[in-house]
Parts: C-alpha cells; structure tokens; sequence
C-alpha cells in the first residue's frame, strides 16, 4: 500500500488586489513626466535620434551602443 503523502504548510496566500491598490494609490504623479531637469524629454530626443540611426545603419543590432552614443552627442549639440 502506497504511503500517504506529508502535508506541506504554506503561508497564506496575500490578496493581489490589496496590492496593486496600494501601489497604485501610494503615488499618483507620474515621475517620468513630471521631472523637472527636463531629462524625459533629453530621453525621448535620444531614443527617436537612436532608431533613425538604427534604420539608416540597416538595422544592425550589433551597433545599439554606438548608435545610442552618437545619438547623445547630436541631441547634445543641438542645444
């Protein structure tokens, strides 16, 4: 006869609803849009400078580094 399995206690299980209500009321400003330094939108300039240069390197994934560098340095030298 096979022998009965051993009962294995857990913690109890937390609410997800609590949670994601929690975090969610903790802070209701979006940091990303409400700095002050104006550093989303340096982000944003570099990411879009980014990709341009992704699509005219022929999309090569190998140059994400160099690509992202020279996109800071022209985004830079615009201001």
């Amino acid at each position: 006869m096979p022998k009965k399995a051993e009962s294995v206690s857990r913690p109890p299980q937390r609410d997800a609803g609590t949670r994601a209500e929690s975090r969610d009321t903790a802070n209701t400003e979006n940091p990303v849009t409400t700095r002050p330094d104006g550093s989303h939108d340096f982000h944003t300039r570099v990411s879009t400078r980014a990709y341009a240069l992704y699509e005219e390197h022929g999309r090569e994934d190998d140059r994400a580094l160099e690509d992202w560098l020279e996109a800071e340095r022209q985004v830079l030298n615009q201001e």
